[in-house]
């Protein structure tokens, strides 16, 4: 369980998405994300966090960024 704020998340498998309710909505629903060096890049999904978590999810070929509460 990743109970660290503010970890960055990128789409995995070369995922893009082009709108932050687009990336949220993936992350709900469990898809998987490349985690930052907090984590030390492993794939991670929103099961893999602690409730009340802060993310950061990468979108929009990782230009922009869109902050959930897990």
């Amino acid at each position: 369980m990743i109970t660290e704020n503010y970890v960055q998340l990128m789409p995995a498998y070369g995922r893009d998405y082009k709108t932050k309710a687009e990336v949220e909505k993936a992350f709900r629903e469990g898809k998987d994300f490349e985690g930052g060096y907090q984590i030390g890049f492993k794939l991670c999904s929103v099961r893999d966090f602690a409730p009340g978590i802060k993310v950061e999810l990468r979108y929009a070929k990782l230009s922009k960024a869109h902050i959930v509460t897990v």
